[in-house]
């Protein structure tokens, strides 16, 4: 087996091979039952130095499935298979209604929604908008513990004008991590999936307004500080709303438009006579 690759491999790395024949297109490879894989068939890979095991991989990961696939037709009950057979009869026909349905929405959607629609949406419905969760705007720096700016980050990061954004942002290389962005909502549980010294049990200690905490760790300084907090059971601002509102009105319109396309391809088969009904 091995032999037979570095031959292949061989051949697709310097163009020529004397161990099959002249036409490169028909180079058998492998067989496996009645299938047969060839040369042209082998996917091409740059580097020589994982060629061989890749194609290794390629040619019994081929002959596993083609061996499997005949014995799964010689050891299948007829029923099995032609239950098998009608859910992927079923699958096509969806895949190509699905596909065309697709096809005439997205070439008669109007995607524009206006901030107007979207104020509105927001208004009609505001009280489904309730929160289940917290939402934090929040800042934090971690920093290298040797760093010569760390006072001045500590400073900075709490009161953050716009001169002392400017200056933590052309520090931004220097940082493990910058989060700046205190007018952004984040989930409660993003900020304690991306920062690790904060989990469920000690959140209630860091999520508090307006407090500086510093977290040395192993060569680092984390500074964090909680800008604001909107409690669950709260509505959120429509700024935090505003992209899911947009998708559900293009969604709804799309909705509306596959029923009014299933009524209009109804109509036309009946009036051109390709859909009748037999009583």
């Amino acid at each position: 087996m091995k032999r037979l690759i570095f031959l292949i491999l061989s051949c697709l790395i310097f163009g020529s091979c004397s161990n099959f024949s002249n036409n490169n297109s028909n180079n058998l490879v492998a067989r496996a039952g009645e299938n047969f894989l060839y040369e042209n068939d082998l996917p091409e890979y740059i580097s020589k130095d994982d060629s061989l095991i890749k194609i290794s991989s390629f040619i019994e990961a081929w002959a596993k499935e083609n061996v499997l696939f005949d014995l799964s037709m010689i050891n299948l009950s007829q029923s099995k298979k032609a239950e098998i057979d009608e859910l992927v009869d079923n699958y096509r026909v969806d895949l190509y209604i699905n596909s065309y349905k697709d096809l005439i929405v997205n070439s008669r959607i109007d995607s524009i929604v206006t901030t107007e629609q979207i104020d509105s949406f927001y208004s009609l419905n505001i009280n489904s908008f309730k929160l289940n969760e917290n939402l934090v705007k929040y800042r934090y720096i971690k920093v290298p513990d040797d760093n010569i700016n760390i006072n001045r980050i500590r400073r900075y990061i709490v009161r953050v004008n716009e001169q002392d954004r400017y200056f933590l942002d052309s520090l931004n290389f220097q940082f493990a991590d910058l989060k700046l962005n205190d007018s952004i909502w984040f989930k409660e549980r993003d900020v304690i999936s991306s920062i690790n010294f904060i989990n469920q049990n000690n959140k209630s200690k860091y999520f508090i307004k307006n407090r500086l905490f510093t977290i040395e760790e192993s060569n680092y300084i984390n500074f964090f500080i909680v800008d604001d907090i909107l409690r669950s059971g709260n509505i959120p601002p429509l700024s935090y709303l505003y992209e899911r509102i947009k998708s559900t009105i293009i969604n709804q319109r799309k909705l509306n438009l596959l029923k009014n396309i299933n009524k209009e391809i109804l109509n036309d088969a009946l009036k051109s006579r390709k859909y009748e009904v037999y009583k």
